[in-house]
């Protein structure tokens, strides 16, 4: 990430405690974000990025003496954030006498900022879509996974539906929890699982998403058809 902006060169304490804020930042983002496991990430391309464009648009009106008007297109960046404090007295103890730093408020806000970008990533915000709600998105009815082998069915229907309108493969799924919970059980026969069987399906990885509260996402990842676009 770029310090500019940041102003990190303000703050009265050693270099050592940015590196366990970021650390306990970074550890507790990971932990759950699953948006950027399935789907490819551009940039940053810093702070002052906040408009994607994309291609011009004839726009529409009256046209003199056939002259074509064009007008930039653009998707635009949100921006999240979330506070934390640490109170001084605990950065003294630490730096003085060694105390650990209590971080648990900066991961908690970490948590936070992940768990809106998930709900973005997945379902969009204002007139921003997400992958569930985009245009030209394929959906598929699940039945109930009560019966082992149900779960691989409803998998194989959904590659079938993306293999029918050319999307070909390799895919990788986003399932909520409780439907990637149920991956685990054993069949009757054998000794294999339902994930093992739906990753010889979906070769490009099985993720359990907390940003989705039902369902899944299927995504082909061939070729670039959606991406996590980061300013800073």
């Amino acid at each position: 990430m770029s310090e500019q902006y940041l102003h990190r060169g303000d703050a009265p304490f050693a270099d050592s405690v940015w590196e366990q804020i970021d650390r306990a930042v970074v550890e507790a983002a990971k932990s759950q974000l699953s948006g950027r496991r399935i789907l490819g990430v551009m940039g940053p391309f810093g702070l002052g990025f906040k408009t994607l464009p994309l291609a011009d648009a004839e726009a529409e009106g009256k046209k003199i003496e056939g002259v074509t008007v064009s007008a930039g297109q653009g998707v635009p960046l949100a921006m999240l954030r979330s506070e934390f404090s640490l109170p001084a007295r605990d950065i003294a103890a630490h730096e003085q006498s060694g105390v650990p730093l209590d971080l648990a408020g900066a991961a908690k806000a970490a948590i936070a900022v992940a768990r809106q970008e998930d709900s973005l990533i997945f379902n969009g915000v204002g007139a921003t879509t997400g992958l569930l709600n985009a245009p030209g998105t394929h959906t598929v009815k699940l039945k109930p996974w009560t019966e082992v082998g149900a779960a691989v069915d409803a998998i194989i229907n959904a590659v079938t539906e993306l293999d029918n309108a050319g999307f070909h493969g390799p895919y990788t799924l986003a399932l909520a929890p409780k439907l990637y919970n149920q991956l685990f059980r054993r069949y009757p026969q054998g000794n294999h699982t339902e994930l093992e069987h739906v990753r010889q399906i979906v070769a490009d990885g099985v993720v359990k998403a907390a940003g989705l509260s039902a369902g899944g996402v299927l995504l082909d990842t061939s070729a670039p058809f959606a991406s996590i676009v980061l300013g800073q």
